[in-house]
């Protein structure tokens, strides 16, 4: 029996670790470029996790969401009405010159979501639960695909774990 190859997209607000969390995961530590600095990822980048020397996994790094708050207003502009379906809007966003300008690097985002089976939502447990977060999730759910909650940064000590879940 062939195993289809699950593809993730790795997605989350900017400066979560994701870049980190793949290199940890997939033992690559050239993987990706890491930086303190805020915006390093501005180009989705694949990896795989290999399972008995095959790769069964497709890991996507994705920049991080920078403008979730305007994202969310802008996309509410393009609803037509409220039986609008959110895939439809979401896909004419990305067709839109507003997903090559003022939106780009969550446009990426968004592409690779749909490109992908689902999406690991990587969180900072560091930061506080903020408004962005939550349009952060607002609109990946509108994208039709699972998405998933990664704690990441759980062992550091201003980790704030019980809040996030």
């Amino acid at each position: 029996m062939k195993l289809a190859k699950l593809k993730v997209a790795v997605v989350g607000h900017t400066n979560t670790g994701k870049t980190s969390l793949l290199r940890t995961l997939t033992r690559d530590m050239t993987f990706g470029e890491v930086s303190n600095r805020p915006a390093t990822t501005r180009h989705v980048e694949g990896t795989a996790l290999l399972i008995d020397g095959k790769p069964l996994i497709e890991l996507y790094d994705t920049p991080g969401m920078e403008d979730s708050i305007g994202l969310l207003e802008h996309l509410e502009s393009l609803r037509q009405n409220r039986q609008s379906e959110w895939i439809k809007i979401i896909r004419r966003f990305l067709e839109s010159p507003a997903a090559q300008t003022r939106f780009e690097q969550e446009a990426k985002v968004l592409r690779q979501v749909l490109g992908s089976d689902v999406a690991w939502y990587v969180i900072d447990a560091r930061d506080r639960v903020l408004g962005k977060h939550r349009d952060e999730l607002e609109i990946l759910g509108r994208s039709a695909k699972p998405v998933v909650p990664v704690l990441n940064f759980v062992a550091s000590p201003e980790a704030k774990t019980a809040r996030w879940r």
